[in-house]
């Protein structure tokens, strides 16, 4: 096993990281965070009772929000129709994460916290719209300083932002200082670019396999899973599977495997699975 899959492996049966609890105020909740699952993410976090909230009090480090540029702004909504302006991705996530690690007091400002923007309108009006807003929070974002090279700033919070979607990708990594990642598909797996240029690859799983987590994970599908896990990590980027099942069955396999994300709309159900496996490993 590679030094990396052996540290990804750690990191979800350790479920290292307590975040601290985030102030509350009558205007912001602000959930009590538990302890950090960094291979978790929450898939289309915004449609959850508490966007972002919900996701840090289940410990998950990553999260999913559709944007679309309407008037300038950036109005978060899976579709057009159901945008409103008081749904902006300041107000539901980058003000409330500015605040969320404002409050830290221990060392979980120092791990990374993966924001994924899923771009619905066209591609690239609203990276460079992005690209404005992220500006304004210096204090938040990991700015990657060449675009095609491994050189970070790695002072302060390590938030990083991966572009999916409609992604401008010549506009990315042309913009300076770059703030966001590209975010690849599986046909980008012997792409050039840089693990910082294009850190996660991401896919439909089910374009790619028929096991929905019921009876066995058939033999010839679990090889193809290790040989794209190898690809990717060959590559230092992290892998990521959209439209899987939330079925402990599947999260194990790619877990055992270890695909390095695990996309998930149950965040309770996800979490306590995690803490089982970490208890059954201690």
């Amino acid at each position: 096993m590679s030094l990396f899959s052996h540290l990804t492996s750690l990191k979800c049966i350790l479920s290292v990281a307590t975040l601290t609890t985030a102030t509350l105020s009558s205007h912001t909740i602000f959930a009590q965070a538990s302890s950090s699952v960094p291979i978790a993410h929450a898939h289309n976090d915004y449609e959850h009772e508490r966007p972002l909230h919900d996701a840090l009090q289940a410990g998950f480090t990553s999260v999913e929000a559709d944007v679309y540029l309407v008037d300038n702004q950036l109005l978060v909504a899976h579709d057009r129709r159901d945008t409103t302006p008081d749904r902006s991705l300041e107000s539901l996530y980058l003000n409330p994460l500015r605040q969320h690690f404002s409050n830290q007091t221990d060392d979980s400002t120092h791990k990374t916290f993966w924001l994924m923007i899923d771009v619905k309108s066209d591609a690239i009006k609203t990276h460079r719209k992005i690209q404005s807003v992220l500006e304004r929070y210096p204090d938040l974002f990991l700015k990657i300083k060449n675009s095609r090279s491994k050189q970070v700033d790695s002072k302060g919070p390590l938030v990083r932002v991966v572009i999916s979607g409609n992604r401008a990708k010549e506009d990315i990594l042309l913009t300076q200082p770059r703030i966001s990642g590209i975010d690849g598909r599986l046909s980008d797996l012997n792409s050039e670019l840089s693990s910082e240029a294009m850190p996660w690859i991401s896919d439909n799983w089910r374009s790619h396999f028929r096991w929905r987590g019921q009876n066995e994970f058939p033999k010839e599908e679990r090889n193809k899973l290790r040989k794209y896990v190898k690809q990717v990590h060959d590559k230092g980027r992290l892998l990521r599977f959209w439209a899987t099942p939330d079925s402990p069955a599947l999260w194990d396999e790619l877990l055992d495997l270890n695909v390095d994300l695990i996309n998930a709309d149950d965040l309770r159900g996800l979490q306590l699975h995690l803490q089982k496996r970490a208890q059954q490993h201690n």
